[in-house]
């Protein structure tokens, strides 16, 4: 069982920002056989960090869960936080055991390194959603990397620090694509999470002209804990900070810096979709939440 603590800027039930994070985290409390979120800590990133922390807090007391959170700096500056300690203090106190699952910003890890330089060495994995491997156009519009890209020095030290690094891009998050269908098939119209994300959905559509919308950091969490579910890719990455600025991962050229990092590719996008579902219903059903 993986023992998880999730770093996220979750902005799930705010108008005009995205609901993957929170999606990630309801699909973890669906699998109570594969895993156990032991803290969240909140990062900028779908918005600021005041933003996101107060989120979360609102939507955990909406759940009634009991679940510590930290909340995490409030740019690349701003040292240390709550979140950069306690992420130093856990993953320093049981080393090899918990794995951080990132699906916001960077910064928490480098605040994490300055409270304990062997916080990299501690953490039983880094899995990340974020980094574009080509320009991410979707009908015709740029959307931009807002994870790897907010802090590039923070994801710089992570990539570096010898870690075992699982990265979800957005190219290969895109099969996972989920829509008003899709959701109505399982969930009525009555239920917490139709009535929780149906506003992305019409975000979507006025923003990208898109039918739905991509479970980005989902993605992530699955291929943290259901890795039968991805075919894995290893990729050897550019340690460039211009690059990482921008979310660029480029395969590196046999001079320059790297690293290896996995990047999971999605084996069957049905199955795949048909998994997400079932977890986020699991999810809801645990909470007590109506379906």
């Amino acid at each position: 069982m993986k023992r998880i603590i999730l770093d996220f800027d979750n902005t799930m039930g705010i108008r005009g920002c995205d609901v993957d994070d929170g999606l990630a985290l309801l699909y973890l409390l669906g699998n109570p056989e594969r895993c156990r979120v032991e803290a969240v800590c909140t990062s900028y990133g779908n918005s600021d960090i005041e933003t996101v922390d107060q989120n979360t807090h609102r939507l955990f007391a909406d759940l009634g869960l009991d679940i510590p959170i930290f909340r995490g700096a409030a740019d690349p500056k701003a040292q240390p936080s709550a979140a950069a300690r306690f992420l130093a203090q856990a993953c320093g106190a049981e080393p090899g055991a918990l794995s951080v699952l990132v699906t916001g910003s960077t910064t928490n890890l480098n605040g994490a390194q300055a409270a304990d330089p062997n916080f990299f060495g501690n953490v039983a994995d880094l899995t990340f959603m974020g980094g574009i491997t080509e320009s991410l156009v979707i009908n015709g519009r740029i959307m931009d990397e807002l994870n790897l890209s907010c802090d590039p020095d923070a994801t710089l030290a992570a990539l570096a620090s010898g870690a075992a690094v699982t990265i979800a891009t957005a190219q290969h998050c895109l099969p996972a694509h989920i829509t008003r269908e899709r959701i109505e098939a399982v969930f009525s119209s009555n239920s917490w999470i139709s009535a929780t994300i149906d506003y992305w959905f019409a975000d979507m559509g006025q923003r990208y002209a898109w039918d739905g919308f991509a479970v980005w950091d989902q993605v992530a969490a699955a291929a943290l804990i259901k890795p039968e579910l991805f075919e894995p890719r290893e990729m050897t990455v550019t340690l460039d900070r211009r690059l990482l600025s921008v979310g660029y991962l480029e395969k590196a050229a046999a001079d320059a810096p790297s690293a290896q990092v996995t990047t999971p590719v999605i084996a069957n996008p049905e199955a795949y979709l048909e998994d997400a579902l079932e977890g986020w219903r699991r999810g809801c059903e645990l909470l007590g939440l109506p379906l």
